[in-house]
Formats: structure tokens, sequence, C-alpha cells
């Protein structure tokens, strides 16, 4: 991005910061002095309420809580995919249901986590994200793909020694992967009002095979697209490109998403050459009445022939647009023109600085992720909020996805107990276990001597049971909704 759009950013991100977060653009700890419960004062202008969770069973998680605004029932099915990466609570790779309960948490901190989200990979499913470090918006990092019991079956860097960039890791149906790298290159930047010994910043695509990391396909954006297609300043270097989405099309070719030329390009697998653009300085669309964009992530497809692309409109960074928004945009491409098929706007409106996503879900339904601002949002395809909700102040998230997962985590159930006057409280919990449905307790004199003490509906991440005096040990055991155990934790002496 440019040296403007970047110091807007950053402002930014101090002034949430100020609220317990951490820097987006750093590498170093978001882990806050804060507790559980600590309260917003009334300087911040919030409403008083929690900020992270604190587990007994699992003090070393420590996500940052979601605050659900609204569910009028009709949401989607699935989980919600969320890595935030700022704001209080660790950095890290959050799975919450529709009560905004963690499901599963992986802590990255120091580095941050991007793009999580589900995939198939080798018919099986699996998560995968990119985790590393970050500055102007480019990163340096690796890769990372995890099953279905949350083991880890490959980390990938991009080919050729590129940089592994936040922006997309995204598996295909043939096995390889599709992700974003960066070049810094000498350049003549007279031509934008720049030095004639400046330095500018090319974007790059690659195919990769899995797990090798073989490049089978590389495309460079300085080959194709002149720097004077950029909106953005000039910097030191000069970000004019900034690939931030790469989608695969229903023809095998490509759409990438060039936030800095404010433009969507659709390119040739094979050359490399550009076939199209979507907005930008050198549409080949006649856009439409309210099809503009700006600033835009997370460009996607959608059906064939006169069909539909969706993405998120910063509008920001610097501003041009009112607020953000999620866009749904159709494409008559026999005759080149772009309409405007529907927004999502967020109310109170919000303006996102960067990142966001619009996933157009299988039912129609729309889920945006207003990206720095901290909303995540879904809408009936005629844009009736369905469901609405939040990080923390300072809390701000790359993509927002709900998405299928069944999680069966190779680690066993996790047990544990705090004393009080009348006994011990004891907590079950399984990070990452989809199928819970309820806890079984047992307690007794002896860890040989168990007996039922109590089976309690799951309904958080942690279930607890107060426990009598006598107690001296407990073991838990995770049942699904036909009661059917399905694994036990250790025995713990009270």
């Amino acid at each position: 991005m440019s040296t403007e759009a970047y110091l807007t950013r950053a402002s930014f991100v101090r002034r949430v910061a100020g609220l317990g977060g951490g820097l987006l653009l750093g590498g170093g700890s978001v882990a806050p002095a804060c507790g559980a419960l600590e309260r917003l004062g009334a300087a911040d202008g919030a409403v008083a309420g929690p900020k992270i969770h604190e587990f007994v069973t699992r003090p070393d998680l420590v996500p940052p809580y979601v605050t659900v605004v609204h569910d009028n029932g009709h949401a989607s099915g699935g989980l919600l995919f969320l890595a935030p990466s700022s704001g209080p609570g660790r950095r890290g790779n959050l799975i919450v249901d529709n009560a905004g309960q963690p499901v599963w948490f992986h802590p990255t901190t120091p580095v941050t986590a991007m793009n999580f989200r589900t995939a198939i990979y080798r018919g099986k499913p699996v998560l995968t994200w990119w985790e590393g470090s970050t500055e102007q918006g480019l990163g340096k990092g690796t890769h990372v793909i995890l099953d279905d019991s949350y083991q880890l079956v490959a980390r990938v860097q991009a080919g050729a020694g590129r940089p592994s960039d936040l922006h997309e890791f995204l598996l295909t149906p043939h096995g390889t992967a599709l992700v974003t790298a960066w070049e810094l290159v000498d350049a003549d930047l007279t031509s934008v009002g720049g030095p004639s010994d400046g330095q500018v910043v090319g974007g790059i695509v690659q195919e990769l095979e899995l797990p090798s990391g073989r490049v089978l396909f590389e495309w460079k954006s300085l080959d194709h697209v002149p720097i004077q297609e950029s909106h953005a300043g000039v910097g030191a270097p000069f970000d004019y490109f900034h690939v931030n989405s790469i989608e695969l099309d229903s023809d095998g070719n490509l759409l990438v998403s060039a936030r800095n030329t404010w433009a969507i390009y659709k390119i040739d697998r094979g050359s490399g050459e550009v076939i199209w653009r979507l907005g930008g300085k050198k549409s080949d669309f006649a856009m439409g009445p309210g099809t503009g964009f700006a600033w835009q992530h997370d460009a996607r497809h959608h059906g064939t022939g006169d069909r539909l692309v969706s993405l998120f409109d910063d509008g920001s960074a610097p501003q041009v647009q009112p607020q953000s928004k999620g866009m749904v945009i159709a494409l008559d491409t026999k005759n080149m023109r772009a309409t405007l098929h529907r927004k999502y706007t967020h109310h109170p409106s919000v303006l996102a600085h960067a990142l966001g996503s619009t996933q157009v879900l299988p039912n129609g339904n729309v889920l945006v992720g207003f990206g720095t601002a901290p909303y995540f949002t879904e809408y009936s395809a005629d844009g009736k909020v369905l469901f609405d909700a939040k990080l923390p102040p300072g809390g701000q998230n790359y993509r927002a996805l709900r998405l299928p997962w069944t999680g069966k985590p190779a680690l066993q159930p996790e047990i544990a107990a705090r004393r009080h006057t009348s006994g011990h409280t004891v907590f079950a919990s399984w990070n990452g276990a989809t199928e819970v449905a309820s806890w079984l307790f047992e307690t007794g004199p002896t860890a040989a001597k168990l007996h039922h003490a109590a089976t309690k509906p799951r309904k958080t991440f942690e279930t607890s049971l107060i426990v009598p005096p006598s107690a001296r040990h407990a073991k838990v055991t995770a049942l699904d909704r036909h009661g059917k155990p399905l694994r036990t934790s250790k025995t713990l002496a009270l």
C-alpha cells in the first residue's frame, strides 16, 4: 500500500492499541495484562463487557471475546472462522459457534495468523492458514496445513525464494496451492511523480505443488500491469499493485485482486496475459451505477457466463467511499458491462482501513467481515441482517468465513479443578472437538472408585460442576448428542 495509506492505517491501529490491542504490523506479543472480566472505562465510549476468555483447563489459550450483537435464529449452519490479528487476547486461529463461544483456538503469538479456513487436501478435510510477521501490509511467513485431528500435515513457503505473503493460501481441486508473494525491484518512478532511483513492490502469484512447494506457475504484476495503473501514492518502496486475493475461475483461469490499482484482473493461467480488468483506471467493463470500488479485498467468482463476482469494498486509506461494504457485481462478459447486483452495508456504518471479506454462502446468504472494523455480519440474499457479531475494541480480522467443520482432536479432553470452602469445582474442556454435546462427570474417594456425579450439557468452551468435599478424585468423559462416549480425560486428584 502507499506510504499515505500505511500511515493512516498505522495511526488507526495505534489508537485502538490504547484499548489493550497489539499491532497488526509488528511482531510482538498481544497478550494483555487485563483479566477476562475487565471492564472498559467510560472514556472508551463502549458498553462494559468482557474482552478475553480465561480458562481453568487451558490457561495457555486466551482468545478474544466475541460478542453476538444480533441473531434472529436464521443464520446459516457451520462454524465461524476468524484469525484476530490485534486487540485483546493472543493472536491466532479462532473457531466460534453462533453464540460466539470458542470451539477451537490455536495461539500463534508472537507471530500473526491470517487467512484461516477449511479446505480439502488429498480427499480429506484440513485447516489452512498463513503465519508470520508483517510490515507495511506485506508478509514474510509460511503456510500451514493441519488435519481434522489438528496434527501438522505440511508447512509450505512460496517458491523460488520469494517471501511468503499473507494474502492468499488457497488449495485447488488439483492438489496444488495458490499463494501470494512479492518482489522488490529498482525502478524509475518519475512517470508517477517519484524518484528516478526508486524501488517498486511487484505482486506475485504462484501455483505450488504440494507438499514439495515446487513452482508450477508464476505470474508477476510488473510483467503485465504498468505502475501507472496504481492509485497509491508513491512511497519508499512504492507498493503499486498489492495483490490480496487469488481465485481459481470456473474456466481454469485466475481472478486476482489488486488493492492499490482498485482492479480485479482475469489472468490466463497458461500465458499469464491479462484477459480483462474489472474496475481501476483501465476497466474493460463499463462500470454501471454503484459498481465503483476502491482498495478492495477478497474477489470471488460465482457461476459461469453472465456471472457474479463478490468483493469487499474498503473504500478507505485514504477514504474515497462514505462507508465500507460487501458487494456482488453482475458481469455481462458479452457486452462487457458491470452492474450492481447487491451491496451489504453495516449499521451503524463502518469504515475499514484495510482487510475484509465477502463470502457468498451455499444457501445464498452473504457473510461480510469488516476487516479493521471489528464486525462480521451475515445477511440474507436480499440484504436483511440475520446475524451480527464483533470482536472487542481494537480487534481486527483479515477474513471472516462460515464453513462446515468436524474436529476430532488427537489430544484427550482436559480436566482441572479449583478449591473453595465447600469442596471443589471441576472443569472440563476439549479444544477443537465439535461433536461434544454433554459431559459425564465422575468422582470418588479414590481413582479406582469413581461413580457418576452428573451429566451436564456443553454450552460454552468449559463446562463445570461443583463436587462435595468427600470427592478426592475426578474424571470427565465427552459424550456426543446420542450420549455415546467420545473420549475420557485423565483422572485428577483433587
